[in-house]
């Protein structure tokens, strides 16, 4: 995972669970001495997962409810940090179209190696979006966190269901994204 994930993660962390004295709580109790992210360096997976599993840990708080709630806070950064890869007309459901298409296209050419999800969104009506995620990290409250960003940061509502997930066996996570009016 990059870096810049990692910083996304350090704000979150700071904003909403104590700020860098928490952070830094977090970095000792996974081995980590000092805070040297750089945001484009890849780092492994499991790093930011451990640091996720310890937040959980800590706050007494489930999980998927961490990745979830990371997820949301992370959404207006991350459209913040790709400003140059979405337009300023588009809602949640243009972002998440295009995440899966042209903004993870466009981010791979710099990098080969990438390995983003994989995500197919289509608008099955107009206030309806079917996912279809697929990832070898299996972050699927992760997405759904982000889902929720995106519509807190563009003003929208949604009811989102996920009907299928890869941690019961699937092949891809299916969430069902109703917008509410």
């Amino acid at each position: 995972m990059y870096g810049v994930i990692f910083h996304f993660l350090r704000n979150y962390v700071i904003d909403k669970h104590g700020g860098v004295d928490t952070w830094r709580a977090l970095l000792a109790a996974n081995g980590r001495k000092i805070d040297n992210y750089n945001p484009i360096t890849e780092y492994p997976d499991s790093e930011v997962i451990a640091l996720a599993k310890t937040a959980s840990e800590k706050l007494k708080v489930p999980f998927a409810a961490v990745l979830e709630d990371f997820g949301a806070y992370t959404a207006k950064q991350l459209v913040t940090f790709y400003h140059m890869y979405v337009k300023q007309e588009w809602k949640t459901f243009d972002v998440i179209e295009n995440a899966g298409t042209n903004i993870h296209k466009a981010l791979n050419q710099y990098n080969k190696t990438r390995k983003p999800p994989h995500i197919d969104a289509t608008r099955t009506a107009d206030d309806q979006l079917l996912i279809h995620y697929y990832s070898q990290r299996k972050l699927c409250p992760v997405v759904k966190g982000i889902i929720r960003g995106l519509g807190e940061h563009y003003g929208e509502s949604f009811i989102i269901k996920e009907t299928e997930c890869m941690h019961s066996g699937h092949p891809h996570c299916t969430i069902s994204v109703q917008k509410i009016k």
